[in-house]
């Protein structure tokens, strides 16, 4: 019983170390997007993905579901260490919706650049004008 809390205490402290790893990676992303750092927005990218992929992976969602609370309750530092993870969490949905509104907003700034790109020139006609096609310039002295 006593390896089997200390395996579910190891799982939730690398559990806590994921979920802070990505609020750090995301931070990082948002700040890549603000200074328009695009090989740093990349990277930060690639690591929440690596990121997820390993929170995806661990067994210790069970653990903060009602039962898994349960089974800890009775330890103070387990219950404090689940309260932190927790807290951890709620921390890392606020950044993810700062985060998806940036994203948002940065999306609608890029089409509205592109569609002025598209419209850039239309409706002018490219020929040279008319007044310029007749003049010639010349210096009498």
């Amino acid at each position: 019983m006593g390896n089997d809390n200390a395996t579910r205490k190891q799982e939730q402290l690398e559990h806590l170390a994921h979920v802070n790893a990505l609020r750090l990676a995301i931070a990082s992303a948002i700040s890549a997007i603000e200074k328009n750092d695009l090989t740093r927005l990349e990277t930060h990218l690639a690591t929440q993905e690596t990121i997820c992929n390993r929170l995806s992976a661990t067994k210790c969602t069970s653990l903060l579901t009602a039962s898994g609370i349960a089974a800890v309750t009775d330890d103070a530092d387990g219950a404090s260490l689940l309260l932190e993870i927790r807290h951890a969490h709620l921390a890392l949905a606020q950044l993810n919706r700062v985060y998806a509104s940036l994203l948002e907003r940065v999306r609608r700034s890029l089409e509205l650049m592109a569609a002025l790109y598209r419209s850039h020139g239309e409706g002018y006609d490219r020929s040279p004008s008319p007044l310029l096609q007749g003049h010639t310039w010349s210096c009498e002295v």
